[in-house]
């Protein structure tokens, strides 16, 4: 039985929260946000001002699904305002449960410059299927 096509359809990513995040700032709260990538397309979510190392973000960004790309790369970094924003960290999000189920809310590790996991990030992904209709 082949494998029933991906593309045209439309993936939702909830960036939910990140937990036990890496500090990097060394006086005040750190002010992390969350890119995702997916093929070309980039999403970013708002400055959690004072999220320090467990933000909440609950933010939501729709994508359409390309056969093929099966992974979102997602990073996070610390917000500053004088010099250079800061990386926190970095991973891969598989899609294949959210493929083939419809819905993913796993947590996912990522990971510092170093390749050390040393945190964790939720996301809630769902797919959803696109309805192409003619109208004559």
């Amino acid at each position: 039985m082949a494998t029933p096509s991906i593309h045209g359809n439309l993936l939702q990513v909830t960036v939910a929260s990140c937990n036990n995040l890496k500090d990097t700032e060394w006086i005040s709260r750190q002010d992390p946000y969350v890119c995702v990538e997916y093929g070309s397309d980039r999403s970013r979510t708002r400055t959690c001002t004072d999220g320090g190392k467990n933000p909440n973000f609950q933010e939501k960004f729709v994508y359409t699904l390309v056969e093929g790309l099966r992974e979102l790369n997602v990073s996070v970094w610390n917000s500053n305002t004088l010099h250079h924003d800061t990386f926190v960290g970095s991973g891969k999000v598989q899609l294949l449960k959210a493929l083939s189920q419809g819905f993913d809310d796993s947590t996912w590790p990522l990971q510092s410059k170093t390749g050390r996991f040393v945190f964790m990030s939720w996301f809630l992904l769902s797919t959803m299927q696109v309805c192409n209709k003619s109208y004559s």
